[in-house]
């Protein structure tokens, strides 16, 4: 689990580095403000997403405070930062290019639309996903529970 956390705080430090650089001349409090309310809004997103793909997956009554609660924890940490990787530097890069005049309002608008629907599409697959990881660990409980008792 130690890994799991060192290897989501790694992923949340360069897209953080990332978007900062691709911000551009902007100044530094616009910067962080900039990247708190991303990673904000990403949390959000990817707390939404887990809620949808928790459907259809029961955990067991006594199992369901700690399993699911530790569960998800680390799919929202890990994809918050995952998700941020991808659409936070690349919006970063449209609003600084835009900011320093660079970018068309109207090519700036195109460029979001692009990466939004792309990031829509990877959400999608991420909801497949989490969910699957949701069914892995939870086989993989009962599969310990047998062979405790077996």
């Amino acid at each position: 689990m130690a890994i799991i956390i060192i290897g989501a705080i790694l992923i949340f430090i360069v897209s953080c580095v990332w978007t900062w650089h691709n911000l551009g001349v902007i100044e530094k409090s616009r910067k962080i403000v900039f990247i708190i309310i991303s990673l904000i809004i990403m949390y959000l997103i990817t707390l939404m997403v887990f809620q949808m793909s928790k459907n259809g997956i029961s955990y067991p009554d006594y199992l369901n405070e700690k399993v699911e609660g530790t569960t998800k924890n680390m799919i929202v940490l890990i994809f918050t930062g995952l998700n941020s990787l991808i659409l936070t530097p690349f919006l970063a890069y449209i609003y600084g290019k835009y900011t320093e005049e660079d970018l068309e309002a109207g090519k700036a608008v195109k460029r979001i639309i692009i990466g939004i629907v792309i990031f829509i599409i990877c959400i999608f697959m991420e909801t497949s996903y989490m969910k699957d990881v949701q069914q892995g660990i939870l086989n993989d409980y009962y599969r310990e529970v047998q062979n405790a008792k077996g």
